[in-house]
């Protein structure tokens, strides 16, 4: 009976050892595989990060453009506005007035 004993906990001591070694092994197998989900998980937030920034770029590149086309539209205005005032003057300018020669 003690012989019985002592193979059962023998038996048990192996199976016990072979468990272990699998758990071990799928570990390791599970610890790569969670550095290459990792890695892959980093670069895509780099390039995710790339994009962002090239996006705001081209809005900051975009807002530029609109604000010059606005600048010149205003400076056209300006022109115009500047143009149809010197239209309207007296023809007489470069005569002096009654007032300015006494």
């Amino acid at each position: 009976m003690r012989t019985m004993f002592l193979i059962l906990i023998g038996v048990v001591f192996v199976i016990t050892m072979v468990f272990a070694v699998l758990i071990w092994r799928q570990t390791i197998k599970l610890e790569k595989s969670a550095l290459a989900a990792k890695q892959r998980k980093e670069a895509y937030l780099q390039q995710l990060e790339i994009e962002r920034q090239a996006e705001i770029e081209r809005q900051a590149e975009i807002e530029r453009q609109e604000a010059l086309a606005r600048a010149r539209e205003d400076e056209k205005q300006k022109t115009e506005m500047n143009n149809d005032n010197d239209g309207s003057k007296p023809e007489n300018q470069g005569e002096a007035s009654p007032i300015s020669s006494n």
